[in-house]
Order: C-alpha cells, then structure tokens, then sequence
C-alpha cells in the first residue's frame, strides 16, 4: 500500500499534520545561529563578502524555484527581472543620485510591471515553448543593455556613490553579510506564508494538474501571472543586492548562463523544499571557491552532481538527507 501520508501526489514532500510549525521554528533557529557563528567567527572579508554574496545569490534561485518548483516552468528568462534590479538600482544611484535605499524599491517595482507584460505574452505557453520565449526575450534585453548610453553599453556601470542602508554600510563585508542574511530570512518567511495560502494552494493544484485545476474554477492564467509577478521583484531584489559585492553591473546579467546557474542550484538543493534552492546555492558558489577549481572544472563538476542528483534523487540532495534518516529511524526502532 502506498504510503500517502508522507508524498504528495506530484511528488512533493508533504509534512505531517501539525509538524509543520515546529520545523519551521527550528530551521529558523537554526538559520540564525548559522548566520551569528558566520557573521561573528569568520574573519576573512573575502569569505564574509562570498557568503553576503550567496544569501543575495540565493534570493535569485528562490524567484526561480517559485516557477519551477511552483507551476513546473522553466524560467530561461528569469535573468531579465534579475538585470532590471540591478541596471534599476545602479541608474538611479549613479544617474539620478537616488539614495541605495529608495533605488531599490522602484528597481523592484518597474520588474513587476515588466512581468505583468512579459507574462501576458509568454504564459499562453507552456514547456520548452515558453522556456524558449523567455529565453528570446532575454536576449533582447542584453542587446539592448549592451548597445544604449543610459545602461553603460558594453562596459556597464560602476563607480556607485553609496551602498547604504541607514547605518548600514553594505560595503563592510560584515554589515553586508548580515543585511542580505536578513533579507534572505524575511523572504523565506513570506515565501512559507505565501505557500500555506489560497493561492498557493492554488498553485499547487495547477503544477500537479492545470487541467484538473481550471475545471474546479481555478483561473489558470490569472494565477500563473499572479506567481510570475510575484517571482519578479525577489529576482530584482537579488540583482540589487549582489551589487555591493560585485561593484559594477553589465550586459552580461541578462545572459542566460546566470539563469542555469541558479536553476542548478535549484534542482542540487531540489525543489520541493523551501530552504532547497538557498542550500543549492551555497553549494554552487562557496564549495568551488574552498576547492580551488578552475571555472571550466566547476562546470564539468557540477554538470557531473547534477546527473547523479538527478539519477539518485530528483528531488535534490534533501532527499538524500530524508532517506537517510528514514533508513537511520527504521534501524533505530528495529533494536
């Protein structure tokens, strides 16, 4: 008999009735004390920077996992909203003297509308087709970036005036670490909410079954623009936020190698999991910077991890973890 109380039917990790909460309040305990042993033990800037870095990093693999983990689409064009976050952000603090603070906002809020428009015309389309819009749409957007005054041409922009919150200094590789670890928390948080609603719920029903879904009265098109609205400003908040780490931003955001990166983070830390794709990330850009390797090896290793993940547990390395303890509780109660 199959056992029901621990999948979903599409394959997702259910929790058991009234577990959910405690999890939650563990893993955020958790979280806290990880970000309070990084921020206060770690003396390295180099690694406090790498590590504000990944917490930005990871935002961006959340708004991706939002489409795919979600409606069960490929975002190839996801770099699109990541790009207007940080070109939003970095015009108006340079051109426009906007404070970092207030330019961050606005750069979130144009990507919004800029998916009320994008998904108005991809999301008709499902799969590899609108995988491959968007990835289209992507394109014109780094042409566009490369060959205009107002975004740098090919050379970007840099030479930012301040990267400040308050009394927040986010070029202190410590006050920078601690800022985006914050934000990556905040975000999670409302991400979980945004799961336990009605509208996740409804988006549930159409990743497992869009059909099934439209024929109990769920707006189809209506909540998939709802969830790509929705997933547009984390992937701008990221962009903005990986500024203070990289110093410039260029045509080379809206290349489509930055949305596969995240989307290996994703499917390593896998989908199903809220905190999937932030390990995913951590992953993907903390390990090769301990073990030295050259960027054409990074790619050959982790298109390798991929495989294997995807052969061994689909559902990301998280799954590997579950199996274990299963096997480790099992062996317990069998004493």
């Amino acid at each position: 008999m199959t056992d029901t109380s621990s999948t979903s039917s599409g394959g997702r990790p259910a929790a058991a009735p009234g577990s959910g909460a405690p999890a939650g309040i563990m893993l955020t305990l958790g979280a806290i004390l990880l970000i309070l042993m990084i921020g206060f033990g770690v003396r390295s800037t180099f690694i406090l920077s790498l590590a504000g870095y990944t917490c930005a990093f990871a935002l961006f693999a959340l708004s991706i996992n939002l489409m795919l983990g979600g409606l069960g689409e490929v975002p190839l064009g996801q770099c699109i909203f990541f790009g207007v976050g940080a070109y939003g952000t970095a015009m108006l603090t340079i051109e426009a003297g906007v404070p970092f603070v207030a330019a961050v906002p606005v750069a979130m809020a144009a990507s919004a509308v800029l998916a009320i428009g994008i998904g108005w015309l991809t999301l008709r389309l499902t799969g590899a087709y609108f995988s491959i819009v968007s990835w289209g749409l992507a394109g014109v957007m780094m042409v566009a970036a490369m060959n205009l005054e107002v975004t740098g041409g090919p050379l970007g922009l840099f030479g930012f005036p301040s990267l400040t919150v308050g009394p927040v200094d986010l070029t202190d590789p410590q006050s920078y670490f601690f800022f985006t670890a914050v934000i990556l928390l905040l975000v999670l948080a409302f991400l979980a909410r945004v799961r336990s609603s009605r509208f996740g719920h409804a988006i549930e029903s159409i990743r497992q079954s869009r059909h099934l879904a439209q024929s109990v009265g769920v707006d189809v098109f209506r909540e998939r623009l709802k969830m790509l609205v929705l997933s547009a400003p984390v992937a701008a908040l990221a962009g903005a936020l990986c500024l203070p780490y990289t110093q410039i931003v260029t045509p080379e955001v809206f290349s489509v190698v930055l949305t596969v990166d995240a989307l290996l983070a994703v499917l390593i830390g896998g989908t199903g999991l809220l905190f999937g794709p932030v390990i995913g990330t951590a992953i993907f850009t903390i390990l090769p910077q301990f073990l030295k390797l050259d960027p054409n090896v990074k790619v050959l290793v982790f298109s390798l991890a991929i495989i294997l993940v995807m052969m061994l547990a689909p559902g990301g390395l998280h799954q590997i973890g579950r199996a274990v303890m299963a096997r480790l509780t099992r062996g317990e109660g069998g004493r």
